[in-house]
Protein backbone atom coordinates (compact mmCIF):
# COMPACT_ATOMS: atom_id res chain seq x y z
CA UNK A 1 0.00 0.00 0.00
CA UNK A 2 2.80 2.40 1.00
CA UNK A 3 4.66 1.46 -2.13
CA UNK A 4 1.56 2.18 -4.25
CA UNK A 5 1.04 5.53 -2.49
CA UNK A 6 4.68 6.51 -3.09
CA UNK A 7 4.32 5.60 -6.74
CA UNK A 8 1.18 7.73 -7.10
CA UNK A 9 2.84 10.68 -5.33
CA UNK A 10 5.91 10.34 -7.54
CA UNK A 11 3.74 10.40 -10.65
CA UNK A 12 1.84 13.47 -9.39
CA UNK A 13 5.09 15.29 -8.58
CA UNK A 14 6.60 14.36 -11.94
CA UNK A 15 3.53 15.62 -13.81
CA UNK A 16 3.57 18.82 -11.72
CA UNK A 17 7.24 19.39 -12.55
CA UNK A 18 6.60 18.77 -16.25
CA UNK A 19 3.73 21.31 -16.24
CA UNK A 20 5.86 23.81 -14.32
CA UNK A 21 8.57 23.55 -16.97
CA UNK A 22 6.10 23.71 -19.86
CA UNK A 23 3.92 26.59 -18.57
CA UNK A 24 5.80 29.21 -20.65
CA UNK A 25 5.17 27.15 -23.77
CA UNK A 26 1.47 26.81 -23.02
CA UNK A 27 1.07 30.46 -22.01
CA UNK A 28 -0.31 32.67 -24.74
CA UNK A 29 2.34 34.71 -26.53
CA UNK A 30 2.21 38.45 -26.12
CA UNK A 31 -0.02 39.83 -28.87
CA UNK A 32 1.07 42.96 -30.76
CA UNK A 33 -0.88 45.20 -33.11
CA UNK A 34 1.47 46.83 -35.61
CA UNK A 35 -0.02 50.06 -36.98
CA UNK A 36 1.56 52.02 -39.84
CA UNK A 37 0.47 55.67 -40.01
CA UNK A 38 0.90 56.68 -43.64
CA UNK A 39 2.59 59.69 -45.13
CA UNK A 40 1.22 62.16 -47.66
CA UNK A 41 -0.71 60.72 -50.60
CA UNK A 42 0.32 57.09 -50.11
CA UNK A 43 -3.00 56.33 -51.79
CA UNK A 44 -4.85 58.73 -54.13
CA UNK A 45 -7.49 61.11 -52.83
CA UNK A 46 -10.93 60.25 -54.18
CA UNK A 47 -14.37 61.79 -54.52
CA UNK A 48 -17.26 60.09 -52.75
CA UNK A 49 -18.15 58.27 -55.99
CA UNK A 50 -14.65 56.73 -56.14
CA UNK A 51 -13.25 58.94 -58.92
CA UNK A 52 -9.61 59.92 -58.38
CA UNK A 53 -9.16 63.55 -57.35
CA UNK A 54 -5.38 63.63 -56.74
CA UNK A 55 -2.84 63.06 -58.14
CA UNK A 56 -4.15 64.11 -61.55
CA UNK A 57 -4.79 61.32 -64.01
CA UNK A 58 -3.56 61.30 -67.60
CA UNK A 59 -7.12 62.05 -68.68
CA UNK A 60 -6.90 65.43 -66.94
CA UNK A 61 -3.21 66.16 -67.55
CA UNK A 62 -3.35 65.82 -71.35
CA UNK A 63 -6.08 68.45 -71.99
CA UNK A 64 -4.41 70.78 -69.47
CA UNK A 65 -1.09 70.56 -71.34
CA UNK A 66 -2.86 71.18 -74.65
CA UNK A 67 -4.46 74.30 -73.18
CA UNK A 68 -1.18 75.58 -71.76
CA UNK A 69 0.97 75.20 -74.90
CA UNK A 70 -0.58 78.07 -76.98
CA UNK A 71 -0.18 80.79 -74.30
CA UNK A 72 3.37 79.61 -73.59
CA UNK A 73 4.30 79.82 -77.28
CA UNK A 74 2.63 83.20 -77.52
CA UNK A 75 4.62 84.43 -74.53
CA UNK A 76 7.89 83.43 -76.19
CA UNK A 77 6.96 85.80 -79.02
CA UNK A 78 5.36 88.66 -77.07
CA UNK A 79 6.96 88.50 -73.59
CA UNK A 80 3.53 89.49 -72.21
CA UNK A 81 3.52 88.14 -68.64
CA UNK A 82 -0.12 88.92 -67.88
CA UNK A 83 -1.29 87.26 -71.09
CA UNK A 84 0.74 84.20 -70.09
CA UNK A 85 -0.96 84.11 -66.67
CA UNK A 86 -4.38 84.60 -68.27
CA UNK A 87 -3.68 81.61 -70.49
CA UNK A 88 -2.15 79.09 -68.08
CA UNK A 89 -3.81 79.83 -64.73
CA UNK A 90 -7.35 78.69 -65.64
CA UNK A 91 -6.22 75.21 -66.83
CA UNK A 92 -4.06 74.79 -63.71
CA UNK A 93 -6.91 75.93 -61.46
CA UNK A 94 -9.18 73.52 -63.32
CA UNK A 95 -6.83 70.65 -62.54
CA UNK A 96 -6.19 71.42 -58.85
CA UNK A 97 -9.07 73.69 -57.85
CA UNK A 98 -11.27 70.83 -56.65
CA UNK A 99 -8.77 70.25 -53.81
CA UNK A 100 -9.31 73.74 -52.39
CA UNK A 101 -10.47 74.50 -48.87
CA UNK A 102 -12.69 77.35 -47.71
CA UNK A 103 -11.46 80.19 -45.49
CA UNK A 104 -12.33 78.21 -42.34
CA UNK A 105 -10.05 75.36 -43.36
CA UNK A 106 -12.71 72.88 -44.54
CA UNK A 107 -12.69 70.96 -47.81
CA UNK A 108 -15.02 72.51 -50.38
CA UNK A 109 -15.65 69.18 -52.11
CA UNK A 110 -16.45 65.73 -50.75
CA UNK A 111 -12.96 64.24 -51.07
CA UNK A 112 -11.15 61.85 -48.75
CA UNK A 113 -8.28 59.41 -48.57
CA UNK A 114 -8.54 55.62 -48.94
CA UNK A 115 -9.44 54.28 -45.50
CA UNK A 116 -8.72 50.85 -44.02
CA UNK A 117 -11.23 50.00 -41.31
CA UNK A 118 -9.66 46.81 -39.95
CA UNK A 119 -6.53 44.69 -40.14
CA UNK A 120 -4.99 44.06 -43.56
CA UNK A 121 -6.76 40.73 -43.98
CA UNK A 122 -8.42 41.24 -47.34
CA UNK A 123 -6.13 44.16 -48.18
CA UNK A 124 -3.03 42.07 -48.91
CA UNK A 125 -2.11 43.85 -52.12
CA UNK A 126 -0.08 45.99 -52.58
CA UNK A 127 1.35 45.47 -49.11
CA UNK A 128 2.59 41.88 -49.24
CA UNK A 129 4.76 42.69 -52.27
CA UNK A 130 5.96 46.09 -51.05
CA UNK A 131 9.58 46.88 -51.89
CA UNK A 132 10.04 50.32 -50.31
CA UNK A 133 8.47 53.09 -48.18
CA UNK A 134 5.33 52.36 -46.14
CA UNK A 135 4.51 49.31 -48.24
CA UNK A 136 7.83 47.61 -47.43
CA UNK A 137 7.43 48.35 -43.73
CA UNK A 138 3.88 47.00 -43.75
CA UNK A 139 5.19 43.88 -45.50
CA UNK A 140 7.84 43.45 -42.80
CA UNK A 141 5.12 43.96 -40.19
CA UNK A 142 3.04 41.22 -41.78
CA UNK A 143 6.08 38.92 -41.75
CA UNK A 144 6.70 39.66 -38.08
CA UNK A 145 3.26 40.06 -36.51
CA UNK A 146 0.92 38.42 -39.02
CA UNK A 147 -1.54 39.84 -41.53
CA UNK A 148 -4.36 39.81 -38.99
CA UNK A 149 -2.34 41.94 -36.55
CA UNK A 150 -1.06 44.54 -39.02
CA UNK A 151 -3.01 47.77 -39.66
CA UNK A 152 -2.70 50.77 -41.98
CA UNK A 153 -3.99 54.18 -40.94
CA UNK A 154 -4.49 56.43 -43.95
CA UNK A 155 -6.06 59.90 -44.20
CA UNK A 156 -6.62 62.94 -46.38
CA UNK A 157 -3.34 64.87 -46.13
CA UNK A 158 -5.06 68.21 -46.79
CA UNK A 159 -7.06 68.10 -43.58
CA UNK A 160 -6.29 69.16 -40.01
CA UNK A 161 -3.94 66.70 -38.26
CA UNK A 162 -5.84 67.38 -35.04
CA UNK A 163 -8.95 65.94 -36.71
CA UNK A 164 -6.92 62.96 -37.89
CA UNK A 165 -5.85 62.48 -34.26
CA UNK A 166 -9.49 61.93 -33.33
CA UNK A 167 -9.84 59.30 -36.06
CA UNK A 168 -6.57 57.65 -35.00
CA UNK A 169 -7.84 57.46 -31.44
CA UNK A 170 -11.07 55.80 -32.60
CA UNK A 171 -9.00 53.46 -34.80
CA UNK A 172 -6.83 52.42 -31.84
CA UNK A 173 -9.85 51.94 -29.61
CA UNK A 174 -11.37 49.63 -32.23
CA UNK A 175 -8.10 47.69 -32.50
CA UNK A 176 -8.05 47.18 -28.73
CA UNK A 177 -11.65 45.97 -28.72
CA UNK A 178 -11.32 43.67 -31.73
CA UNK A 179 -7.98 42.08 -30.98
CA UNK A 180 -7.39 42.08 -27.22
CA UNK A 181 -3.79 43.18 -27.80
CA UNK A 182 -1.06 43.40 -25.18
CA UNK A 183 0.99 45.88 -27.19
CA UNK A 184 0.26 48.52 -29.84
CA UNK A 185 3.18 49.71 -31.96
CA UNK A 186 2.88 52.83 -34.14
CA UNK A 187 5.26 53.33 -37.07
CA UNK A 188 4.50 56.72 -38.59
CA UNK A 189 5.88 58.05 -41.85
CA UNK A 190 6.48 61.56 -43.16
CA UNK A 191 3.30 63.58 -42.63
CA UNK A 192 2.18 60.80 -40.28
CA UNK A 193 4.45 62.40 -37.69
CA UNK A 194 2.11 65.40 -37.54
CA UNK A 195 -0.83 63.05 -36.96
CA UNK A 196 0.96 61.01 -34.29
CA UNK A 197 2.15 64.06 -32.35
CA UNK A 198 -1.38 65.48 -32.57
CA UNK A 199 -2.64 62.21 -31.09
CA UNK A 200 -0.15 62.50 -28.21
CA UNK A 201 -1.30 66.08 -27.59
CA UNK A 202 -4.98 65.13 -27.45
CA UNK A 203 -4.93 61.58 -26.04
CA UNK A 204 -1.54 60.88 -24.48
CA UNK A 205 0.38 57.62 -24.86
CA UNK A 206 -1.37 55.24 -22.44
CA UNK A 207 -2.46 52.95 -25.28
CA UNK A 208 0.89 52.90 -27.09
CA UNK A 209 3.80 50.61 -26.33
CA UNK A 210 6.11 51.99 -29.05
CA UNK A 211 6.26 54.96 -31.42
CA UNK A 212 8.68 54.90 -34.37
CA UNK A 213 9.00 58.21 -36.25
CA UNK A 214 10.21 57.35 -39.78
CA UNK A 215 11.32 60.38 -41.83
CA UNK A 216 8.58 62.46 -40.27
CA UNK A 217 7.71 66.13 -40.76
CA UNK A 218 6.73 66.74 -37.13
CA UNK A 219 8.91 69.88 -37.17
CA UNK A 220 7.94 70.92 -40.68
CA UNK A 221 9.98 71.13 -43.85
CA UNK A 222 11.79 74.10 -45.37
CA UNK A 223 10.31 73.61 -48.85
CA UNK A 224 6.76 74.30 -47.58
CA UNK A 225 7.99 77.02 -45.21
CA UNK A 226 9.78 78.84 -48.01
CA UNK A 227 6.93 78.44 -50.48
CA UNK A 228 4.38 79.78 -47.99
CA UNK A 229 6.73 82.69 -47.19
CA UNK A 230 7.10 83.73 -50.86
CA UNK A 231 10.77 82.68 -50.88
CA UNK A 232 10.48 81.14 -54.31
CA UNK A 233 12.99 80.78 -57.17
CA UNK A 234 14.29 78.05 -59.47
CA UNK A 235 17.78 76.64 -58.92
CA UNK A 236 18.54 74.47 -61.92
CA UNK A 237 21.75 72.84 -60.66
CA UNK A 238 19.89 71.67 -57.57
CA UNK A 239 17.19 70.24 -59.85
CA UNK A 240 19.73 68.28 -61.89
CA UNK A 241 21.43 66.97 -58.75
CA UNK A 242 18.09 65.92 -57.30
CA UNK A 243 17.19 64.08 -60.49
CA UNK A 244 20.59 62.38 -60.45
CA UNK A 245 20.10 61.01 -56.95
CA UNK A 246 16.55 59.89 -57.69
CA UNK A 247 17.99 57.28 -60.06
CA UNK A 248 19.33 55.43 -56.99
CA UNK A 249 22.22 54.42 -59.25
CA UNK A 250 25.76 55.72 -58.69
CA UNK A 251 26.73 55.58 -62.37
CA UNK A 252 23.68 57.52 -63.55
CA UNK A 253 24.16 59.97 -60.68
CA UNK A 254 27.66 60.70 -61.94
CA UNK A 255 26.48 61.00 -65.55
CA UNK A 256 23.68 63.46 -64.74
CA UNK A 257 25.90 65.46 -62.40
CA UNK A 258 28.46 65.71 -65.22
CA UNK A 259 25.70 66.87 -67.58
CA UNK A 260 24.90 69.56 -65.00
CA UNK A 261 28.56 70.70 -65.10
CA UNK A 262 28.40 70.97 -68.90
CA UNK A 263 25.17 72.99 -68.75
CA UNK A 264 26.49 75.18 -65.95
CA UNK A 265 29.80 75.94 -67.64
CA UNK A 266 28.17 76.55 -71.03
CA UNK A 267 25.75 79.04 -69.49
CA UNK A 268 22.62 77.02 -70.33
CA UNK A 269 21.68 76.60 -66.66
CA UNK A 270 22.08 80.28 -65.99
CA UNK A 271 20.04 81.25 -69.02
CA UNK A 272 17.17 78.88 -68.21
CA UNK A 273 17.19 79.95 -64.55
CA UNK A 274 17.06 83.63 -65.50
CA UNK A 275 14.20 82.98 -67.93
CA UNK A 276 12.16 80.94 -65.43
CA UNK A 277 12.81 83.32 -62.55
CA UNK A 278 11.87 86.34 -64.65
CA UNK A 279 8.44 84.73 -65.07
CA UNK A 280 8.02 83.95 -61.36
CA UNK A 281 9.29 87.41 -60.36
CA UNK A 282 6.89 89.18 -62.68
CA UNK A 283 3.93 86.96 -61.84
CA UNK A 284 4.63 86.17 -58.18
CA UNK A 285 1.73 88.24 -56.86
CA UNK A 286 -0.72 86.66 -59.29
CA UNK A 287 0.68 83.16 -58.68
CA UNK A 288 -0.03 83.52 -54.97
CA UNK A 289 -3.34 85.41 -55.23
CA UNK A 290 -4.88 83.29 -57.99
CA UNK A 291 -3.35 79.83 -57.47
CA UNK A 292 -1.34 79.06 -54.35
CA UNK A 293 -3.49 80.82 -51.76
CA UNK A 294 -6.98 79.84 -52.98
CA UNK A 295 -6.03 76.26 -53.93
CA UNK A 296 -3.40 75.24 -51.34
CA UNK A 297 -3.08 78.07 -48.84
CA UNK A 298 -6.05 77.12 -46.64
CA UNK A 299 -5.21 73.45 -46.18
CA UNK A 300 -4.49 72.84 -42.46
CA UNK A 301 -2.44 69.77 -43.40
CA UNK A 302 0.04 71.84 -45.38
CA UNK A 303 0.20 74.44 -42.61
CA UNK A 304 1.37 71.68 -40.26
CA UNK A 305 4.46 71.40 -42.50
CA UNK A 306 5.51 75.03 -42.02
CA UNK A 307 8.51 75.18 -39.62
CA UNK A 308 8.41 77.53 -36.66
CA UNK A 309 11.05 79.82 -38.17
CA UNK A 310 8.80 80.46 -41.19
CA UNK A 311 5.44 80.44 -39.45
CA UNK A 312 4.87 84.15 -38.76
CA UNK A 313 6.07 85.21 -42.24
CA UNK A 314 3.95 82.50 -43.86
CA UNK A 315 0.76 83.67 -42.13
CA UNK A 316 1.46 87.25 -43.17
CA UNK A 317 2.02 86.10 -46.76
CA UNK A 318 -0.79 83.59 -47.19
CA UNK A 319 -3.67 84.55 -44.88
CA UNK A 320 -5.94 87.45 -44.19
CA UNK A 321 -6.20 87.46 -40.39
CA UNK A 322 -9.79 88.70 -40.30
CA UNK A 323 -11.37 86.59 -43.05
CA UNK A 324 -9.41 83.47 -42.06
CA UNK A 325 -9.75 83.77 -38.28
CA UNK A 326 -11.18 80.26 -37.80
CA UNK A 327 -8.42 78.77 -39.94
CA UNK A 328 -5.77 80.75 -38.07
CA UNK A 329 -7.15 79.49 -34.76
CA UNK A 330 -6.97 75.91 -36.04
CA UNK A 331 -3.45 76.06 -37.39
CA UNK A 332 -2.27 78.01 -34.32
CA UNK A 333 -3.53 75.25 -32.06
CA UNK A 334 -1.50 72.70 -33.97
CA UNK A 335 1.57 74.88 -34.34
CA UNK A 336 1.92 76.08 -30.75
CA UNK A 337 0.59 72.99 -28.95
CA UNK A 338 1.94 70.22 -31.17
CA UNK A 339 4.88 71.30 -33.33
CA UNK A 340 6.38 73.65 -30.74
CA UNK A 341 5.68 71.18 -27.91
CA UNK A 342 6.85 68.04 -29.72
CA UNK A 343 9.86 67.53 -27.46
CA UNK A 344 7.68 67.61 -24.34
CA UNK A 345 5.10 65.34 -25.96
CA UNK A 346 7.69 62.71 -26.90
CA UNK A 347 9.51 62.86 -23.57
CA UNK A 348 6.21 62.61 -21.69
CA UNK A 349 5.42 59.48 -23.68
CA UNK A 350 8.79 58.01 -22.68
CA UNK A 351 8.15 58.91 -19.04
CA UNK A 352 4.87 57.00 -19.44
CA UNK A 353 6.83 53.84 -20.45
CA UNK A 354 6.21 54.24 -24.19
CA UNK A 355 9.27 53.47 -26.30
CA UNK A 356 10.04 56.33 -28.69
CA UNK A 357 12.41 56.30 -31.67
CA UNK A 358 13.24 58.91 -34.31
CA UNK A 359 14.72 57.98 -37.71
CA UNK A 360 16.04 60.57 -40.19
CA UNK A 361 17.80 60.48 -43.57
CA UNK A 362 20.23 62.95 -45.12
CA UNK A 363 22.73 63.84 -47.87
CA UNK A 364 20.04 64.61 -50.46
CA UNK A 365 18.92 67.92 -51.97
CA UNK A 366 15.38 69.12 -51.36
CA UNK A 367 12.91 70.47 -53.90
CA UNK A 368 14.78 73.19 -55.85
CA UNK A 369 12.24 75.92 -55.13
CA UNK A 370 14.57 78.50 -53.59
CA UNK A 371 18.24 79.13 -53.04
CA UNK A 372 18.00 78.57 -49.28
CA UNK A 373 16.09 75.30 -49.65
CA UNK A 374 18.46 74.02 -52.34
CA UNK A 375 21.45 73.99 -49.97
CA UNK A 376 19.56 72.36 -47.08
CA UNK A 377 20.66 68.83 -46.14
CA UNK A 378 17.56 66.67 -46.55
CA UNK A 379 16.21 63.21 -47.39
CA UNK A 380 15.00 64.73 -50.72
CA UNK A 381 12.00 66.34 -49.02
CA UNK A 382 12.39 66.89 -45.26
CA UNK A 383 15.41 68.63 -43.77
CA UNK A 384 17.45 66.36 -41.50
CA UNK A 385 17.33 69.11 -38.86
CA UNK A 386 13.53 68.86 -38.73
CA UNK A 387 13.10 65.11 -39.22
CA UNK A 388 15.55 64.40 -36.39
CA UNK A 389 14.06 66.90 -33.99
CA UNK A 390 16.95 69.33 -33.92
CA UNK A 391 20.21 67.80 -35.19
CA UNK A 392 22.87 70.34 -36.13
CA UNK A 393 23.62 69.80 -39.81
CA UNK A 394 26.13 71.06 -42.33
CA UNK A 395 24.80 72.45 -45.58
CA UNK A 396 24.42 69.94 -48.40
CA UNK A 397 27.78 68.62 -49.65
CA UNK A 398 29.62 70.48 -46.90
CA UNK A 399 30.88 69.43 -43.45
CA UNK A 400 30.65 70.90 -39.97
CA UNK A 401 34.32 71.89 -40.29
CA UNK A 402 37.58 70.52 -38.92
CA UNK A 403 37.35 72.70 -35.81
CA UNK A 404 33.74 71.87 -34.97
CA UNK A 405 33.12 70.81 -31.38
CA UNK A 406 30.07 68.75 -30.35
CA UNK A 407 27.43 71.14 -29.05
CA UNK A 408 26.23 69.08 -26.09
CA UNK A 409 28.79 67.09 -24.14
CA UNK A 410 26.84 64.16 -22.72
CA UNK A 411 29.75 61.73 -22.59
CA UNK A 412 28.96 60.19 -25.99
CA UNK A 413 30.18 60.92 -29.50
CA UNK A 414 27.23 62.17 -31.55
CA UNK A 415 29.23 63.48 -34.55
CA UNK A 416 28.68 61.51 -37.76
CA UNK A 417 31.79 59.92 -39.32
CA UNK A 418 31.32 62.11 -42.40
CA UNK A 419 31.29 65.21 -40.14
CA UNK A 420 27.92 66.39 -41.47
CA UNK A 421 25.67 65.79 -38.44
CA UNK A 422 25.85 66.61 -34.73
CA UNK A 423 23.08 64.57 -33.08
CA UNK A 424 23.78 65.89 -29.58
CA UNK A 425 21.31 68.75 -30.20
CA UNK A 426 18.40 66.42 -31.02
CA UNK A 427 15.35 66.24 -28.76
CA UNK A 428 16.23 62.58 -28.10
CA UNK A 429 19.94 62.18 -28.94
CA UNK A 430 20.15 58.61 -27.60
CA UNK A 431 17.04 57.42 -29.47
CA UNK A 432 17.65 59.08 -32.86
CA UNK A 433 19.21 57.23 -35.81
CA UNK A 434 20.45 58.65 -39.11
CA UNK A 435 20.70 57.05 -42.56
CA UNK A 436 23.02 58.65 -45.08
CA UNK A 437 22.05 58.34 -48.77
CA UNK A 438 18.62 56.84 -48.09
CA UNK A 439 15.77 58.75 -49.73
CA UNK A 440 12.67 60.02 -47.97
CA UNK A 441 10.70 57.16 -46.32
CA UNK A 442 12.43 54.64 -48.62
CA UNK A 443 13.32 51.90 -46.12
CA UNK A 444 13.71 49.22 -48.81
CA UNK A 445 12.40 45.80 -47.83
CA UNK A 446 15.19 43.77 -46.26
CA UNK A 447 17.89 45.05 -43.97
CA UNK A 448 16.37 48.48 -43.41
CA UNK A 449 12.95 47.08 -42.49
CA UNK A 450 14.71 44.50 -40.29
CA UNK A 451 16.00 47.47 -38.31
CA UNK A 452 12.48 48.87 -37.92
CA UNK A 453 11.24 45.45 -36.77
CA UNK A 454 14.08 45.32 -34.22
CA UNK A 455 12.69 48.49 -32.72
CA UNK A 456 9.07 47.35 -33.02
CA UNK A 457 9.57 44.03 -31.26
CA UNK A 458 11.60 45.29 -28.31
CA UNK A 459 9.66 45.66 -25.06
CA UNK A 460 12.39 47.83 -23.52
CA UNK A 461 13.45 51.28 -24.65
CA UNK A 462 16.42 50.80 -26.97
CA UNK A 463 19.22 53.30 -27.59
CA UNK A 464 21.78 53.94 -30.30
CA UNK A 465 24.33 52.06 -28.18
CA UNK A 466 22.46 48.75 -27.85
CA UNK A 467 23.39 47.03 -31.10
CA UNK A 468 26.68 47.35 -32.99
CA UNK A 469 24.83 46.41 -36.17
CA UNK A 470 22.63 49.50 -35.77
CA UNK A 471 24.76 52.41 -34.54
CA UNK A 472 23.48 55.99 -34.55
CA UNK A 473 24.83 56.66 -38.06
CA UNK A 474 24.29 54.22 -40.92
CA UNK A 475 24.38 54.34 -44.70
CA UNK A 476 22.29 52.61 -47.32
CA UNK A 477 23.95 51.20 -50.44
CA UNK A 478 21.29 50.99 -53.16
CA UNK A 479 23.60 49.15 -55.56
CA UNK A 480 24.00 46.24 -53.16
CA UNK A 481 20.83 46.68 -51.04
CA UNK A 482 22.91 46.94 -47.87
CA UNK A 483 22.36 48.85 -44.65
CA UNK A 484 25.75 49.38 -43.03
CA UNK A 485 27.30 51.28 -40.14
CA UNK A 486 28.58 54.61 -41.44
CA UNK A 487 32.35 54.78 -41.49
CA UNK A 488 34.83 56.98 -43.32
CA UNK A 489 35.57 54.00 -45.58
CA UNK A 490 31.86 53.46 -46.33
CA UNK A 491 31.55 56.93 -47.87
CA UNK A 492 34.95 57.05 -49.56
CA UNK A 493 34.77 57.99 -53.27
CA UNK A 494 34.66 55.07 -55.70
CA UNK A 495 36.92 54.82 -58.73
CA UNK A 496 34.01 56.03 -60.90
CA UNK A 497 33.49 59.00 -58.57
CA UNK A 498 37.15 59.97 -58.86
CA UNK A 499 37.12 59.63 -62.66
CA UNK A 500 34.00 61.79 -63.02
CA UNK A 501 35.40 64.33 -60.56
CA UNK A 502 38.58 64.65 -62.65
CA UNK A 503 36.46 64.90 -65.81
CA UNK A 504 34.40 67.69 -64.23
CA UNK A 505 37.57 69.60 -63.28
CA UNK A 506 38.92 69.25 -66.82
CA UNK A 507 35.60 70.43 -68.29
CA UNK A 508 35.50 73.45 -65.97
CA UNK A 509 39.10 74.32 -66.93
CA UNK A 510 38.39 74.02 -70.68
CA UNK A 511 35.30 76.25 -70.45
CA UNK A 512 37.16 78.78 -68.31
CA UNK A 513 40.10 78.87 -70.75
CA UNK A 514 37.69 79.21 -73.71
CA UNK A 515 35.89 82.14 -72.07
CA UNK A 516 39.19 83.90 -71.34
CA UNK A 517 40.37 83.42 -74.94
CA UNK A 518 37.09 84.77 -76.35
CA UNK A 519 37.28 87.75 -74.01
CA UNK A 520 40.83 88.48 -75.23
CA UNK A 521 39.76 88.23 -78.88
CA UNK A 522 36.81 90.59 -78.31
CA UNK A 523 39.09 93.14 -76.71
Amino acid sequence: MKKTLKTILSIILSVAMIFAVCIPAFASEEKTAFVVVSGMNTFPLRYSDGEQAFPPTSDSITPMVLQVIPPVLSFLATNDYDALADGIFPPLEGMFGALAFDEDGNSINDIDGTLFDHSLVGYEEPFVSGESNEFATVRAGIDTFGLENTYFFNYDWRKDPLVHADRLNAFIEKIKTDGDYDRIVLACFSMGGTVTCSYLYKYGSDDLDTIIMCSTAFQGTSCVGSLFSADFSLTLSALWHRLALLTRDNTWTNVIDYLDVLLEQSGVNGGLEAFANSITDNLKERIYDELLIPVFGRMPGLWALVPDENYADAKACMLNGTESKKLVDRIDEYHYNVQCEAENLLKSAMDNDTNVYVLAQYNWPSLPISESVSVSNTDNLIDVEYASGGATSALLEETLGDDYVQAENDGHDHISPDNQIDASTCMLPDQTWFFRDMGHVDYPYGESTDFIMWLATSEKQLTVYDNEQYPQFMTYDYDNAKLMPLTEEAVAPTTADIIFNVLEKITEFIFKLTREMLAAVIK
